[in-house]
């Protein structure tokens, strides 16, 4: 048997990749990586590898109804986690990862507290002062953001599921309130009119997408920019336009400065434009040298990173 027909019976990528093509020997290889390092756990990122490379263990599906169990179990009568939006958000990004559609319980009470803090009082932008309302900054031009229901959340060097990190408390409330659009634009709620006026101050936004302009740090731009890749398509032009930024200070390297790659790669997955996905490609290259012995992608051999990393290779496959 040649080493070509050997992949081919050990490694059936084809139903796995979104062409239906083979990937290189270079992404097969990395795809056995990862399904070794995923191989003995249970963990949501485990059974979501497994199910994005077509070869899901037995107990994946017995796994992910109690994955989905648990975190309906967590939610208040509310629907809040701990009363918490961004615990919130996160639950329901993981819901909408398991495959939970938009009218599941567990997603119907989740999404209706993160709605229920749009426009409430406390998020980014609240009140007008001269300098804010000059730069597009205020309530004025800001609308449709989402607030913390409650300071517990610590705003200071806030981390994102993605690993991005935002220091100042200010910017942080401004990038909370883009994942949480993200996330409910995942779940199909692109038709309130609070919703779409979100998108329309993130795109009405200059100096959000103007690179020289050191304003916003990257991890903010990189949140916004992933909620814009998933916003209705009438606003696709103006969505595209503000990638186009990002995509044109990519490096010869395919990677970013000033930020991490995974996350820099993750926020253009929403976009399908060709520069888009060229830039994806390029990023990849680096991305794949970069996995480590075991199959992950990050020195703490993090299952999230592994994750995220493995779904910017597959869209390579093309």
């Amino acid at each position: 048997m040649n080493t070509a027909d050997a992949r081919t019976r050990t490694t059936p990528w084809r139903r796995a990749t979104p062409s239906g093509s083979d990937p290189t020997p270079e992404l097969a290889s990395a795809f056995d990586r990862v399904l070794s390092f995923f191989a003995d756990r249970s963990t949501r990122p485990a059974v979501l590898a497994r199910m994005m490379l077509g070869r899901p263990s037995s107990g994946d599906a017995l796994v992910t109804e109690h994955l989905i169990r648990e975190r309906r179990r967590q939610t208040r009568m509310d629907g809040s986690i701990h009363g918490s939006l961004l615990k919130t958000v996160k639950t329901l990004s993981e819901l909408l990862d398991l495959a939970c559609p938009p009218d599941h319980a567990a997603v119907v009470r989740t999404v209706g507290y993160v709605l229920s803090r749009q426009n409430a009082p406390g998020p980014y932008a609240e009140g007008c002062q001269p300098t804010r309302h000059a730069a597009g900054e205020c309530r004025h031009a800001l609308q449709g953001l989402f607030s913390p229901a409650t300071r517990d959340d610590e705003f200071t060097n806030l981390r994102f599921p993605n690993g991005l990190v935002v220091a100042d408390e200010d910017d942080a409330l401004f990038a909370a309130s883009c994942y949480a659009l993200h996330v409910v634009l995942r779940a199909r709620e692109d038709r309130r009119a609070t919703v779409q006026r979100h998108v329309e101050s993130l795109i009405g936004l200059g100096s959000l997408w103007d690179l020289d302009n050191d304003r916003w740090p990257p991890a903010v731009r990189l949140l916004a920019l992933a909620a814009l890749g998933v916003a209705p398509y009438e606003y696709r032009a103006d969505t595209e336009r503000c990638a186009s930024s990002w995509i044109e200070a990519q490096a010869d390297d395919g990677t970013w400065a000033g930020t991490d790659l995974i996350p820099s790669l993750d926020a253009l997955m929403g976009f399908t434009k060709p520069d888009a996905s060229e830039a994806i490609r390029r990023g990849a290259a680096t991305l794949l040298a970069r996995q480590r012995e075991d199959g992950s992608f990050s020195l703490d051999s993090d299952e999230e990173t592994t994750l995220m990393a493995l779904r910017i290779l597959l869209r390579t496959v093309t």
